[in-house]
């Protein structure tokens, strides 16, 4: 169950960050996922430096552990080709955390796309069911 809902976040913030507009329009995704302590949630964004936007290192409330950061490109070897960056993220303590990252060019003042994430970690014996919660795309 932890895989297809680790998946199913990745599909939905991956549909959302391909539809986006130009660089002058700002596009927001939110997104709220339950977890249990000590649990890894894989948050997945398409991007493409070769173009200057690159994904901001993300800022994370105090007790969210960024466990890995990575960027993957689509097709490796081919110039101008874009991928996929990374974050995997756990909390060892029960409570809210947010994960917010900009995609943005260095010399721009506005982002162009902002992914914005909250999580909410509970004690490992309740019997909550992780996954997607809620997830918005403006």
């Amino acid at each position: 169950m932890k895989k297809f809902a680790v998946l199913l976040l990745t599909l939905l913030l991956l549909g959302c960050f391909v539809s986006a507009g130009a660089a002058e329009e700002t596009t927001h995704t939110e997104a709220t996922v339950f977890a249990k302590c000590g649990e890894m949630i894989i948050i997945s964004a398409v991007g493409n430096p070769t173009t200057g936007y690159s994904w901001s290192e993300p800022e994370v409330s105090n007790g969210l552990e960024v466990v890995f950061s990575e960027y993957t490109q689509s097709n490796p070897g081919m110039i101008g080709k874009g991928g996929v960056f990374e974050w995997g993220v756990t909390a060892a303590s029960p409570g809210f955390y947010q994960f917010k990252t900009d995609y943005n060019r260095a010399w721009e003042k506005a982002p162009a796309k902002t992914l914005k994430a909250m999580f909410v970690y509970f004690p490992e014996f309740m019997n909550i069911q992780s996954g997607v919660v809620s997830i918005r795309a403006f």
